[in-house]
Formats: C-alpha cells, structure tokens, sequence
C-alpha cells in the first residue's frame, strides 16, 4: 500500500516539474496534463480502495474458519457440547482403562438432546461417579421430526463424539451406523427373537416330535412411531426346516402399516426307524431289521416310513444306521416275473381257475400284469400269495 502512494506522489512531482511555455499549444497541452493527473490519482484511489477490501475480506475469511470448526458439529448435524474440541469432556484419565462404551446401532431419545445414555450401553466397571457424568452429556439436539429415524453413519459418529467427549471417545466402540428416533420405541432382535418364539411355541407342540428353534436371522431393530404402535407375526404352514417369518406393525386400530421378513430354522427330533444292519435290494425289512435312532427330521430327505404293515423288502441297498425311507421299501416280491402261477376268475358262484404267466414282479395285496396261457390275452391281477393271483 506504501509503495502505490510513494508511486503516486513521484508521478505528481514529475508532473509538476515540467516545463509550462506560456503559448497558446502550451497552454492546451498544460491543460491535458493537468487533466491526465487528476484521471490518474482517481485510478490510484479505486485501487487503493479495491486492495483494502480485498484484505479486509481475506481477514473476515481466516478468521471465521476457526470459529465455523468450533460452532458446527462433524457429523452435520448440531453443534458440540462441551467446550471446543471437547476440552473439557474428559472426566477421567483413561489411560489403561478396562472398561468402553458400546454406541448402539439404534436408540430411542425421549429428550431434545440426545446424551451419551442415550446411544451408549458400558460395559466393564469405570470409577465411581464417572459413567454417570457421562451418561447424562448431552451430544446433540435429538431429530426435529417425531417417530422419523435419523442415520448417522461411522465417520460422521466419530468426528461428532471425539468433538463432545474428548479423549473418552477412544473408548468407544462404534457400530457401522446409528440411527436415532425421537420418541416412540426400538425394537431389538432380542424383542423380535422372544415374539417369535412366543407365537410360535404352541404351534410346535402339535407337531410330532421334539420341536426346538434355531439359528435366527432377523432384523437387528424395528422403531415403532409411538407406544400404540405393535408387532404381530404372521406365519404359514409350520414344519420342520427354515421357517420363513413376516412381522407386521399395527396402528391402535390393528391396520398394518409396514412389514418385514425374516426365518428361523425348525429342528424336529424324532425317533425313526433306521437299518441295524446291510440291506441290499430285494431283502426282506421287517422288526427284525430295523432300529430306533433319533434323528432331526430338518435334515431328512424325504417321508419316513413309520415302521408299520409289511412283509416289506428293500427296493435299494440301505446301509447300517441310515433311515429308512417310504421309497426304500415295497410289498415282499411272491411273484416273480416270467413265473406260472394259478389265475382265477370269479364271478358270482362261478370260478375258473387257469395257468398264467406273471409279466412283472408282485406281493401280497399288489396287481400285477399277467398273461393266460390258453387264449394269450393279458389281464391284471392282484397278487394272493406266490402261487396264485386272482382277477375280481
């Protein structure tokens, strides 16, 4: 700025300086000198004008930056509490703690601002006094808009703890994000978890066997928008493998506003009935060669059989210990293919009785495929015992 004013001042002394003949050319060119250094000091003004502004804005800017990263939260959203840079946040050395704060992935704030309490479940044993003046640190101010979740992801989390709490946010362990309500409630998967297995327990005991749940996979929470709010569960057929759920959450007047899914798996223990030794295809299954084991039906591949009717023989070879399936078993064979035995015909009190040829295997009570040997025609039959098959 110096150096434009000592500019200005040598150009006004050389004007000065000049030589001024008193003719009448030098006069006129006197006269447009004069007027050349007073357009030339105005332009020397204006930029002096412009160079003040433009470090009086340059002063504004480095001074209200420091003041913006005291007064606006990380996170975006509220400003800090507690001093800048959270200061005065820390109520305890921390150094060697045993003890952190889990922020949970999602909370419920009845209050207009949200405090450590809030969001945060300890665990481990701090000192004395210290979780308590903690828990009751206001973090923000809670969202504007009741019954609406608001997410905060992890980044945004951490800058805005460390802001509020200092060095004590090191010990803090953080979900991947947060979401918090104003009012109403949270439900967490322990919530969901006791709902399901509450509506779904006298529905099991119909079911034959043992009937256990396992292996959950629901949602981590559900907000409800205030307290008349619930959560029903609908369900389908139950049976033993993955159970599809569907919750729904009800207004006071039992509308469904929204729904969500999730499964559970159904294991059912049953004692059936299982191989006590090699079966190969034809061999006769009876009591004689089976065992009761227990087993979870969840993981069978298909209907058991039940241990029931018979004489039964192997369609398949069925090894020690493995369950015996309906399909594994058939009618005993009395009949075999390409075998002649006694076709009879009854009708009313007339009987006839003919040699025929059996074109398929058969037991006790089946039809079978046989052909009469005198006028070669074929006709079914069903099986009374390894020599005889009877038409009715």
């Amino acid at each position: 700025m110096r150096g434009i004013a000592n500019a200005a001042s040598f150009l006004k002394r050389r004007f000065q300086q000049m030589p001024r003949p008193m003719t009448a050319s030098a006069v006129s060119a006197s006269t447009q000198a004069l007027q050349s250094e007073k357009a030339l000091t105005a332009v020397f003004a204006v930029c002096r004008c412009c160079l003040f502004f433009l470090l009086f804005c340059l002063f504004l800017s480095g001074a209200a930056r420091p003041l913006a990263a005291a007064s606006v939260g990380p996170a975006g959203l509220v400003p800090p509490v507690g001093g800048q840079g959270g200061a005065t946040a820390a109520p305890a050395d921390i150094a060697g703690a045993d003890w952190r704060i889990r922020i949970l992935d999602a909370a419920v704030v009845n209050g207009p601002m949200v405090t450590l309490g809030d969001i945060g479940q300890l665990h481990g044993t701090p000192p004395p006094g210290v979780w308590e003046k903690l828990a009751a640190r206001p973090l923000w101010p809670a969202p504007s808009e009741q019954g609406k979740p608001l997410q905060v992801n992890r980044t945004r989390l951490s800058q805005a703890l460390r802001e509020a709490l200092g060095n004590v946010a090191d010990l803090c362990l953080l979900p991947s994000s947060l979401v918090i309500q104003s009012g109403g409630e949270v439900l967490r998967e322990d919530d969901l978890r006791g709902l399901v297995v509450r509506e779904l327990t006298p529905k099991l005991r119909a079911l034959a066997g043992d009937a256990e749940l396992d292996d959950f996979r629901l949602p981590p929470y559900a907000f409800l928008a205030h307290q008349g709010q619930s959560v029903a569960l609908e369900t389908g057929r139950i049976g033993p493998g993955r159970l599809p759920l569907r919750f729904a959450v009800q207004e006071v007047d039992g509308s469904v506003l929204r729904r969500f899914t999730g499964t559970v798996m159904v294991n059912l223990w049953a004692n059936v009935p299982c191989a006590n030794q090699p079966l190969n295809r034809g061999d006769n299954v009876g009591p004689e060669q089976i065992t009761w084991i227990r087993k979870n039906l969840t993981f069978l591949r298909g209907e058991i059989w039940d241990g029931r009717g018979g004489p039964w023989q192997a369609q398949r070879a069925i090894g020690t210990g493995q369950p015996i399936y309906l399909a594994d078993i058939g009618p005993l064979t009395v009949v075999r293919r390409g075998s002649i035995v006694t076709l009879k015909y009854t009708r009313g009190a007339v009987q006839l009785a003919v040699k025929a040829e059996a074109l398929e295997d058969g037991g006790p009570g089946s039809t079978v495929s046989v052909r009469n040997l005198q006028s070669k025609k074929q006709v079914f039959a069903v099986v009374i015992d390894g020599d005889t098959v009877e038409v009715k």
